[in-house]
Parts: structure tokens; C-alpha cells; sequence
């Protein structure tokens, strides 16, 4: 059954990926933000955003809060499809697998690992004039993408992983009922 399950997730996570689903999120409107940011992503890339107030010694940081829209975009789509194709499970091993895909640990060094950050537009502070608009502070926007395929391997070896590590433990619990049967039957 788990591997009914891995495949489901991932045809699932397919779809969400290349339908555009995860471009649909929304963007709080900033003023004075950059035409680029907020705005849909391409049909290969898995698009993010991140913003900060303050000098260019904050860049790092709406870096990091790039990084994050795009992992809170990919944990919010396993989220959705486990609970609208999985919400009927309760077997306990097909829980804990559900839960371990649910709750990766090793997605923050993925994005790391493949971010490519595209935009990064620091405007200074600036006062009102007769032609522009004024801007109380320094802010920094970011745009940031990983590839839809890149996300699909991953998960798709993460699956694999689960599902031998999740089939192991049944083996060596189901061996140590075994020998605990022919304890007790001696």
C-alpha cells in the first residue's frame, strides 16, 4: 500500500507543479515594490519572493525570507494533497508515512542547495519630489526559483528512501515478534 501512496503523492505533486497551482499563491502588495515582484511564475521554475526594510546589510535576510516562500509553498502542497487523497487512512504504518513526508527535514538544504536567486533590488530611502514618490525607508525585494523537475526527483528519492527505511523496521519488528513467539513457545 505504501507504494500506492508514493505514487499518488507524486503524480498529485506533478500536477500541483505544472498546473500552476503554487503560483496562485498571493503576494501582500508593497508600495513601491518592484514591477517583477509578486508575480507569476514560469511553467519549469517554482517561483518565490522575499522583502526587508533596512540597509544592504538585510539583503541576507529577504534572501532568507525567499528561501522560505518557496519551502512554505512546498510544504503547503503536501499538506493539501495528503489531507484531500489521504484524510480515509488509519493504518498506523501508512500514518507514520504520511507524517515523515509531511515533515522533512532535509528540504531546507535542498532549496539551499538549488535556489537560484534572479532578482535582487535594494531601493534607497529617498524624499518626496515633484516627479517621484518618496520612500521612508531603505527596502530590499528578492526573487529567487528552483526548477519543477528538480522538486519532482527529490521527491520522488525521498519517497524511496521512506518507503525502504518505514519496509526495514516492519522486517526487524516483525523478526523480533518472531523470536519472542518461539521464546514463549519453548
Amino acid at each position: 500500500m505504501l507504494e500506492v501512496i508514493a505514487l499518488k503523492l507524486i503524480t498529485t505533486l506533478t500536477g500541483f507543479l505544472f498546473q500552476g497551482y503554487l503560483d496562485t499563491f498571493k503576494y501582500t502588495k508593497i508600495d513601491g515594490a518592484p514591477s517583477w515582484y509578486g508575480q507569476s511564475g514560469s511553467n519549469t521554475m517554482l517561483v518565490g519572493y522575499g522583502y526587508s526594510k533596512g540597509g544592504i546589510e538585510n539583503i541576507p535576510l529577504a534572501e532568507q525570507n525567499c528561501r522560505n516562500d518557496v519551502k512554505n509553498k512546498i510544504n503547503k502542497t503536501i499538506e493539501i494533497i495528503i489531507y484531500d487523497n489521504f484524510k480515509h487512512i488509519k493504518d498506523p504504518k501508512e500514518e507514520l508515512f504520511l507524517s515523515q513526508i509531511q515533515n522533512d527535514a532535509t528540504l531546507d538544504t535542498f532549496i539551499k542547495k538549488n535556489i537560484k536567486f534572479e532578482k535582487v533590488e535594494h531601493l534607497k530611502e529617498k524624499k518626496e519630489s515633484l516627479f517621484s514618490d518618496g520612500r521612508k525607508y531603505n527596502e530590499t525585494f528578492v526573487g529567487c526559483m528552483v526548477e519543477k523537475d528538480i522538486i519532482i526527483s527529490y521527491q520522488k528519492e525521498r519517497l524511496i528512501s521512506l518507503q525502504k527505511n518505514l519496509t526495514n523496521f516492519k522486517a526487524s519488528n516483525a523478526q523480533d515478534e518472531l523470536d519472542a513467539e518461539l521464546k514463549e513457545n519453548r
